[in-house]
């Protein structure tokens, strides 16, 4: 059988491109259904990872170290407390109740117990405490002489009111609540719920608001004397924080020395709220960390040490970022500042020569490492040099100045509070209780720096009444000579 030809059927060119469009198009769309989906998975996982990096700012994570201690501390009793010792017994003048219990007969089967031994054991506990409520009468009249009229006052009274505001929080309460607010950092709620539990006492959080509030009036003159007394110190520390008032942005800032702390909260972080505390004219040295506000030009002239600690830490991220030749600049800093602080712990063996000498050249090597003459590749280390070079005369301040610390610590850990009251409570919510929270935290850290009873202060304070206000500051002594 012969095989039979199929017939060619010419393609038109027409046809063939109209096919090649429709695939290329279909190809195109199943690429931007790709393209849509990865683009999808990128924004999730950025989401991830922002949220990761939120986290990692929360709690304990910003004190973790980058890397462990070769050597750590061992666990247990620190160095310094001296050796270990149980309790001693208690004196029979110590014991306030003594309670027995008899084993006379065996609790099984009834019998008869010989050879009876004595044990004691000494529990240390707190009484339960009842709240005590006081009756003050006081009278009234008027006067046969001038007519007007007059009313007594209890010594012990903080306030004249009367009727349905005459059943009010004691002193001591208030004290007390005042104390936990703004140094320890416990709300208002939880204030209020440990006195009920501890103490048998209701009240509610609105109303310990508001004997803050009424509470602060009184402090206010304490507060002024407070700032004038770190204006007049020899070293004042400064630092700030984040916070808010309500919904808008606000700085708790803290000016602190070793006998008396202010915590003053601005809704600006300027350097005028520096001028405004400490003055126009400062008489001491003001310490701070490398925040721009303090190099403005009208704080020019003031003596102002930069704290090595946030130097240092800079440095050491810098370290561990660059690569090759751009890490370099990281190194020869901290060479140059550990060198600096081994020189200062090194000042008490050394001979003012030798230590004057050994300082010029730390200080020489120092600008040699910012020199602008230097040639620097690195952008991020060409502006810190250039940053460095406006700062130069305060880096190596702490080596000339006797007690001068070579960081911020001191502000630091005075600030620390201020972090926990804004994590538990949110911050403050108006203006005056900002002022408020303000003017009590100050004095109640200033009375823990003095060794002051915070709570006994401030129930002083309540009594006052109109009278001579207490101070935190002890009067000089009498000169009897």
């Amino acid at each position: 059988m012969a095989d039979t030809v199929q017939p060619i059927v010419p393609v038109r060119v027409s046809d063939w491109r109209d096919r090649r469009m429709a695939e290329l198009e279909e190809q195109l769309g199943q690429a931007q259904a790709e393209n849509a989906a990865l683009k999808a998975e990128s924004a999730q996982l950025k989401q991830r990872i922002a949220e990761f990096e939120r986290a990692a700012k929360r709690q304990a994570t910003p004190f973790a170290r980058d890397e462990p201690k070769a050597e750590p501390k061992r666990p247990g009793r620190k160095a310094g407390h001296g050796l270990f010792s149980y309790r001693a017994r208690p004196t029979p003048d110590e014991v306030d109740e003594t309670k027995e219990a008899r084993w006379d007969r065996c609790p099984e089967c009834g019998g008869a117990v010989t050879d009876v031994k004595a044990h004691e054991q000494f529990v240390i506990d707190l009484p339960e405490v009842r709240p005590q409520l006081t009756r003050s009468v006081t009278e009234s009249g008027y006067c046969s002489r001038c007519g007007r009229r007059g009313r007594a006052r209890q010594p012990e009274q903080i306030a004249a009111a009367r009727g349905a505001a005459g059943r009010r929080m004691g002193p001591r309460a208030k004290a007390l609540a005042a104390d936990l607010k703004p140094r320890v950092g416990v709300p208002f709620a939880k204030v209020c719920a440990g006195l009920e539990v501890g103490f048998w006492l209701r009240w509610p959080r609105s109303g310990a608001c508001q004997a803050e509030a009424r509470l602060a009036a009184p402090a206010r003159a304490v507060y002024q004397e407070l700032i004038g007394l770190i204006r007049h110190c020899a070293v004042a520390h400064a630092d700030e924080t984040g916070g808010r008032i309500g919904t808008l942005a606000a700085w708790r800032w803290v000016f602190t020395t070793r006998q008396a702390t202010v915590y003053p909260i601005k809704e600006r972080r300027g350097h005028d709220v520096v001028v405004e505390i400490l003055g126009q004219e400062v008489a001491g040295i003001l310490v701070s960390d490398c925040f721009w506000a303090s190099e403005h030009r009208e704080l020019a002239e003031w003596l102002k040490p930069k704290c090595l600690g946030h130097l240092l830490k800079d440095l050491r991220q810098r370290e561990a970022e660059k690569t090759r030749g751009a890490v370099r600049f990281a190194q020869a800093g901290r060479a140059v500042l550990r060198t600096a602080l081994g020189l200062r712990e090194q000042k008490l063996q050394l001979s003012p020569a030798a230590f004057a000498a050994q300082a010029a050249k730390i200080a020489h090597r120092l600008e040699r490492l910012i020199d602008e003459k230097r040639r620097l590749t690195d952008p991020d280390n060409i502006g810190r040099a250039k940053r460095r070079r406006t700062q130069r005369e305060h880096w190596l301040r702490f080596l000339y100045v006797e007690g001068l610390d070579a960081t911020n610590n001191q502000a630091e850990r005075m600030l620390r509070p201020a972090v926990i009251t804004r994590k538990t409570s949110g911050c403050n919510r108006t203006e005056g209780g900002a002022e408020a929270h303000a003017i009590l935290a100050s004095i109640v850290v200033t009375c823990r720096q003095r060794a002051l009873s915070t709570v006994d202060f401030l129930i002083r304070l309540q009594r006052a009444a109109g009278r001579a206000i207490p101070s935190v500051v002890p009067a000089p002594p009498l000169d009897t000579s």
